[in-house]
């Protein structure tokens, strides 16, 4: 092992000259004694190059990078640039490749690892997560979402809870999407909205494309492409969703479609998109019910046009919120 880790010392102190003519002689000494030097050295020059297409590395600080990422996971921004696997998603720069280059050598990739990246969407926000297997995820407010990828066991793992429209990258590694009370969803690729807010009594799983099988232990269900399916949390029953696809997904467009919803539910929503508390008079949530479509800028706009669609009136006075009967 000490040999190993002076011969890692050698590697690195090449790549960093610029990896061209060897002028070392441990190193040269190292590469005479048989191919598989040779190559193994290959394969670290070819790391080393790749990284070059992510940064320069004589404007990289590298401090100043760890904040940036640390900044961008607390404030859980955007994600948007698609990954081909974890080592370029944590870096593409050239400190990272050179810090997998010495645990390579050091034999720390021959045993088994776990990759994993999460995302929040904080109520009153949206986000996007491309994940480490170019899979994309879109969620809704008020989501949460961890990716594991173990490269031994060949799984690719979601935990969830929210809201969120999933595009999964076709591979033969399964894609299982884990949420509370056992309920999974198992796809290979495909396209699909899921609502499973940890709040609410069910699990809905709409399938745009591909297939996929939502359920527990004890019950699951395989869905078709344009299929809905609920999932009841109470009872652990399923049962397919009469209505219109798109609706389900209306979200991506700021658009709450409302078909024979109830007030009660209609602010559960707005509570999530905009970050506020609200107080429904005693029995009044489940009386009212609503058909047809908002959309509108503001909390206020889409309160006002609740109340000329039923007999109700609001009062705002901050991030609290009451209604009641006129």
């Amino acid at each position: 092992m000490e040999r190993k880790g002076l011969i890692s010392d050698h590697i690195v102190d090449y790549l960093l000259s610029g990896g061209k003519e060897i002028t070392d002689p441990v190193l040269q000494e190292w590469l005479d004694r048989n191919e598989s030097n040779r190559q193994e050295l290959d394969r670290y020059r070819r790391i080393w190059e790749e990284s070059g297409h992510y940064m320069d590395i004589g404007l990289f600080d590298t401090d100043r990078a760890w904040e940036k990422i640390d900044t961008v996971n607390r404030q859980k921004n955007i994600f948007r640039k698609r990954m081909n696997n974890m080592y370029y998603t944590l870096s593409g720069i050239a400190a990272s490749v050179l810090l997998m280059v010495v645990l390579s050598l050091s034999g720390v990739f021959e045993e088994e690892q776990d990759i994993s990246v999460s995302l929040t969407a904080d109520y009153g926000n949206r986000s996007e997560i491309a994940l480490p297997d170019g899979s994309i995820v879109k969620l809704n407010s008020g989501s949460d979402i961890t990716y594991v990828y173990n490269s031994k066991k060949k799984v690719r793992e979601v935990r969830f809870q929210g809201e969120g429209f999933f595009d999964v990258s076709k591979s033969k590694t399964p894609f299982v999407v884990k949420m509370a009370n056992g309920v999974e969803v198992r796809v290979l690729g495909t396209t699909f909205n899921l609502k499973a807010y940890a709040d609410d009594p069910t699990v809905q799983a709409s399938l745009v494309e591909g297939h996929i099988e939502l359920g527990d232990h004890t019950n699951k269900l395989n869905m078709k492409a344009g299929e809905m399916v609920e999932f009841d949390k109470r009872t652990n029953k399923l049962k397919q969703l009469d209505g219109d696809l798109s609706h389900a997904y209306g979200w991506l467009n700021n658009k709450l479609y409302m078909d024979n919803m109830s007030l009660g539910d209609v602010c559960k929503y707005l509570e999530r998109w905009y970050n506020v508390n609200i107080t429904i008079q005693k029995n009044l949530g489940e009386k009212i019910h609503y058909n047809g479509v908002i959309q509108e800028e503001t909390i206020t706009e889409v309160l006002e046009a609740l109340s000329h669609l039923s007999n109700i009136a609001y009062h705002v006075k901050g991030k609290n919120i009451s209604i009641t009967s006129k």
